[in-house]
């Protein structure tokens, strides 16, 4: 005689916080890497970990033939909205690009569209997004942000572009 059949096995049951957490776990890790790059970048006005400085370096960044355009939108009691123009006025295109600035008077952006940004302090740098990443010659990119400020609102004076400077 044949041995008797086992029941089948009854489906485990999944959690529903599996997915959430890998997500928070693969947000964390985004966040962190961003804050590294950020740290790394190469217009930080603030050195960033320990260990000896830097051996100065002869070599200046590639020159980078770009204007920007900074341009308030608008203004309420503590807010406002900006819109900030990238022109490539050099004859190859752009390909990836990273804009910094600094806040004159501690505004801080609060929402950005149409790139990613870090801020550490006064100290801001915009990368572009997936759609914007090639600037072509004598073409624009353009993003956008609403900010948050307490009393003045002046705008930045010194634009980098891939850590040359950009004229205004």
């Amino acid at each position: 005689p044949a041995p008797p059949a086992e029941p089948p096995a009854e489906p485990r049951p999944t959690s529903a916080r599996k997915p959430l957490v890998i997500a928070g776990v693969a947000l964390g890790t985004a966040a962190a890497v961003a804050a590294l790059l950020a740290a790394l970048a190469p217009d930080s006005s603030e050195r960033k970990g320990a260990g000896p400085p830097a051996t100065p370096s002869t070599t200046k960044p590639a020159a980078v033939a770009c204007s920007v355009s900074y341009r308030v939108d608008g203004t309420w009691p503590q807010g406002f909205q900006a819109t900030v123009r990238i022109t490539n006025l050099g004859d190859g295109a752009i390909d990836g690009w990273k804009l910094g600035f600094a806040f004159p008077d501690g505004q801080t952006i609060t929402q950005l569209w149409n790139g990613g940004q870090v801020q550490d302090g006064a100290s801001v740098t915009v990368s572009a997004a997936d759609w914007n990443q090639s600037i072509p010659p004598h073409g624009t990119a353009e993003f956008g942000f609403l900010g948050a400020q307490d009393g003045a609102n002046g705008a930045p004076s010194r634009f980098t572009l891939n850590g040359g400077e950009c004229r205004t």
